[in-house]
């Protein structure tokens, strides 16, 4: 299974750039993107909510990291986004397995609160 990051891109980013011993403009010529895109992602202003085009410039951070793309939370998002709209029954399907998984890990309670009204 692949390494994932379970916190923001912002820390997940300068964790890996700090363990990897790296500058953001080492990483910005090892990705070929600008100064101002990584900056971006470290400082939360880029990265929270993909498009596909934030997700491309993502892909060639990871490559250029070593970690595959699924490392960042928010690219999973993305991915289960194109996912849904290619194929919108899924969306039950993952609300489904979200909900008993969290109500497993006792995050969720049994009936949700606009039901208790």
């Amino acid at each position: 299974m692949t390494e994932k990051a379970h916190e923001p891109i912002t820390q997940a980013l300068a964790g890996l750039l700090e363990r990897r011993r790296m500058t953001q403009a080492e990483l910005c010529r090892a990705a070929g993107l600008n100064h101002g895109t990584i900056s971006r992602y470290l400082s939360g202003r880029r990265g929270t909510n993909l498009d596909s085009r934030g997700a491309s410039a993502l892909r060639k951070v990871a490559s250029a990291l070593g970690v595959d793309p699924d490392y960042f939370r928010e690219y999973r998002a993305y991915r289960l986004r194109v996912i849904t709209v290619a194929d919108p029954g899924l969306i039950d399907d993952f609300y489904e397995l979200i909900l008993e998984t969290a109500r497993l890990r006792g995050l969720l309670e049994e009936a949700p609160d606009d039901a208790k009204e």
